[in-house]
Protein backbone atom coordinates (compact mmCIF):
# COMPACT_ATOMS: atom_id res chain seq x y z
CA UNK A 1 0.00 0.00 0.00
CA UNK A 2 2.89 2.33 1.05
CA UNK A 3 4.85 1.83 -2.50
CA UNK A 4 1.31 2.46 -4.61
CA UNK A 5 1.09 5.78 -2.36
CA UNK A 6 4.63 6.26 -3.30
CA UNK A 7 4.20 5.55 -6.58
CA UNK A 8 1.57 7.78 -7.42
CA UNK A 9 3.13 10.76 -5.48
CA UNK A 10 5.83 10.26 -7.90
CA UNK A 11 3.59 9.88 -10.99
CA UNK A 12 1.58 12.99 -9.79
CA UNK A 13 4.38 15.34 -9.41
CA UNK A 14 5.83 14.50 -12.78
CA UNK A 15 2.60 14.75 -14.76
CA UNK A 16 2.43 18.73 -12.58
CA UNK A 17 5.77 18.95 -13.84
CA UNK A 18 5.24 17.75 -17.06
CA UNK A 19 2.57 20.31 -17.44
CA UNK A 20 4.64 23.07 -16.26
CA UNK A 21 7.16 22.49 -18.88
CA UNK A 22 4.36 22.48 -21.49
CA UNK A 23 3.25 26.07 -20.63
CA UNK A 24 3.17 28.94 -23.45
CA UNK A 25 2.83 32.06 -23.68
CA UNK A 26 3.22 35.49 -25.64
CA UNK A 27 4.68 38.58 -23.81
CA UNK A 28 6.68 41.43 -24.51
CA UNK A 29 5.60 44.69 -26.53
CA UNK A 30 5.69 46.59 -29.87
CA UNK A 31 5.96 50.46 -31.39
CA UNK A 32 3.38 50.78 -34.03
CA UNK A 33 4.00 53.83 -34.91
CA UNK A 34 6.64 56.13 -36.07
CA UNK A 35 7.56 58.88 -33.74
CA UNK A 36 4.96 61.65 -33.50
CA UNK A 37 4.65 65.25 -32.03
CA UNK A 38 2.33 65.49 -29.19
CA UNK A 39 2.21 67.78 -26.18
CA UNK A 40 1.57 65.78 -23.31
CA UNK A 41 2.80 67.39 -20.62
CA UNK A 42 1.40 70.77 -20.99
CA UNK A 43 4.10 72.76 -21.28
CA UNK A 44 4.08 73.92 -25.01
CA UNK A 45 6.77 71.32 -26.05
CA UNK A 46 5.67 69.01 -28.58
CA UNK A 47 7.37 65.40 -27.21
CA UNK A 48 8.55 62.96 -29.45
CA UNK A 49 6.11 60.09 -28.40
CA UNK A 50 5.31 56.20 -30.06
CA UNK A 51 1.93 54.03 -30.05
CA UNK A 52 2.67 50.68 -28.60
CA UNK A 53 1.10 47.23 -28.09
CA UNK A 54 1.87 45.63 -24.94
CA UNK A 55 0.78 41.38 -25.20
CA UNK A 56 0.68 39.27 -22.24
CA UNK A 57 -1.05 35.81 -22.51
CA UNK A 58 -0.96 31.68 -21.57
CA UNK A 59 -3.65 29.18 -23.38
CA UNK A 60 -5.40 26.74 -20.83
CA UNK A 61 -3.48 23.18 -19.77
CA UNK A 62 -5.74 21.09 -19.19
CA UNK A 63 -9.42 20.85 -19.27
CA UNK A 64 -11.01 21.87 -15.95
CA UNK A 65 -11.02 19.55 -13.17
CA UNK A 66 -8.12 17.94 -14.61
CA UNK A 67 -5.13 17.41 -11.99
CA UNK A 68 -2.88 20.51 -13.63
CA UNK A 69 -5.19 22.32 -15.14
CA UNK A 70 -4.39 25.98 -15.33
CA UNK A 71 -7.18 28.44 -17.58
CA UNK A 72 -6.46 30.95 -19.87
CA UNK A 73 -5.16 34.37 -19.17
CA UNK A 74 -4.17 36.95 -21.63
CA UNK A 75 -4.61 40.64 -21.83
CA UNK A 76 -3.45 43.31 -24.52
CA UNK A 77 -3.00 47.18 -23.87
CA UNK A 78 -2.38 49.83 -26.17
CA UNK A 79 -0.60 52.67 -25.08
CA UNK A 80 1.42 56.20 -25.86
CA UNK A 81 4.82 56.40 -24.82
CA UNK A 82 7.25 59.24 -24.52
CA UNK A 83 10.01 58.48 -26.84
CA UNK A 84 12.78 60.09 -25.27
CA UNK A 85 12.27 58.67 -21.72
CA UNK A 86 10.35 55.54 -22.16
CA UNK A 87 7.73 56.09 -19.43
CA UNK A 88 4.29 55.75 -20.43
CA UNK A 89 2.22 58.76 -21.00
CA UNK A 90 -0.97 59.06 -18.70
CA UNK A 91 -4.42 60.07 -19.97
CA UNK A 92 -3.70 60.85 -23.59
CA UNK A 93 -6.79 59.54 -25.58
CA UNK A 94 -8.77 62.80 -24.91
CA UNK A 95 -6.13 65.19 -25.77
CA UNK A 96 -5.18 63.34 -28.71
CA UNK A 97 -9.21 63.87 -29.44
CA UNK A 98 -9.68 59.47 -29.62
CA UNK A 99 -12.58 58.84 -26.97
CA UNK A 100 -12.90 55.82 -29.49
CA UNK A 101 -9.32 54.27 -29.11
CA UNK A 102 -8.93 51.18 -26.92
CA UNK A 103 -8.30 52.56 -23.01
CA UNK A 104 -4.81 52.48 -21.47
CA UNK A 105 -5.86 49.57 -19.48
CA UNK A 106 -5.56 45.97 -20.06
CA UNK A 107 -8.38 44.21 -21.95
CA UNK A 108 -8.60 40.28 -22.23
CA UNK A 109 -7.65 38.15 -25.22
CA UNK A 110 -9.87 35.53 -25.21
CA UNK A 111 -9.58 31.43 -27.37
CA UNK A 112 -5.27 31.88 -26.76
CA UNK A 113 -3.68 29.05 -28.69
CA UNK A 114 0.02 28.73 -29.51
CA UNK A 115 1.68 27.00 -31.73
CA UNK A 116 5.66 27.14 -32.35
CA UNK A 117 6.75 30.77 -32.55
CA UNK A 118 2.62 31.92 -33.64
CA UNK A 119 0.02 32.93 -31.17
CA UNK A 120 -3.21 33.28 -32.38
CA UNK A 121 -6.41 34.92 -29.66
CA UNK A 122 -9.62 37.50 -30.04
CA UNK A 123 -9.59 40.82 -28.44
CA UNK A 124 -11.88 43.48 -29.26
CA UNK A 125 -14.15 40.91 -31.66
CA UNK A 126 -11.48 40.54 -33.83
CA UNK A 127 -9.38 37.35 -34.53
CA UNK A 128 -5.02 38.44 -34.09
CA UNK A 129 -2.01 36.34 -35.75
CA UNK A 130 1.05 37.22 -33.91
CA UNK A 131 4.48 35.58 -35.11
CA UNK A 132 7.58 35.89 -33.59
CA UNK A 133 10.31 36.65 -36.00
CA UNK A 134 13.14 35.82 -33.51
CA UNK A 135 15.14 38.53 -31.35
CA UNK A 136 13.75 42.49 -31.89
CA UNK A 137 10.68 43.46 -33.80
CA UNK A 138 12.13 43.95 -37.17
CA UNK A 139 10.91 40.50 -38.06
CA UNK A 140 7.82 40.05 -36.01
CA UNK A 141 4.32 40.15 -37.77
CA UNK A 142 1.01 41.44 -36.46
CA UNK A 143 -2.53 40.17 -38.30
CA UNK A 144 -5.69 41.29 -37.43
CA UNK A 145 -9.03 39.75 -38.94
CA UNK A 146 -11.99 42.08 -38.24
CA UNK A 147 -14.23 39.66 -40.14
CA UNK A 148 -14.58 42.23 -42.91
CA UNK A 149 -10.96 42.64 -43.98
CA UNK A 150 -7.35 41.26 -42.81
CA UNK A 151 -4.70 43.56 -41.97
CA UNK A 152 -0.92 42.92 -41.68
CA UNK A 153 1.21 45.49 -39.72
CA UNK A 154 3.46 46.46 -42.24
CA UNK A 155 6.19 47.80 -39.97
CA UNK A 156 6.93 47.73 -36.42
CA UNK A 157 9.24 50.60 -34.83
CA UNK A 158 10.67 49.15 -31.35
CA UNK A 159 10.28 46.55 -28.58
CA UNK A 160 9.84 42.74 -29.11
CA UNK A 161 6.99 40.23 -29.08
CA UNK A 162 8.10 36.74 -27.76
CA UNK A 163 6.22 33.46 -28.40
CA UNK A 164 7.32 30.31 -26.50
CA UNK A 165 7.74 28.56 -23.43
CA UNK A 166 6.82 30.79 -20.09
CA UNK A 167 9.43 31.71 -18.83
Amino acid sequence: MKTSLGTLIVLCSMLTTASAAEKKEITGAVAYTDVLRYDHTGDGKRDRVQFWMEFSGSPAIGAPGDPGHQPESGSIRYYLQDADTGTKVMKWRKGLDMEGAPKDAPLPMTNISIKGNTARFEAFGMNWTITDGGEGYEKDKIVVDDGFKTLETKKLYGGDVRIGPAK
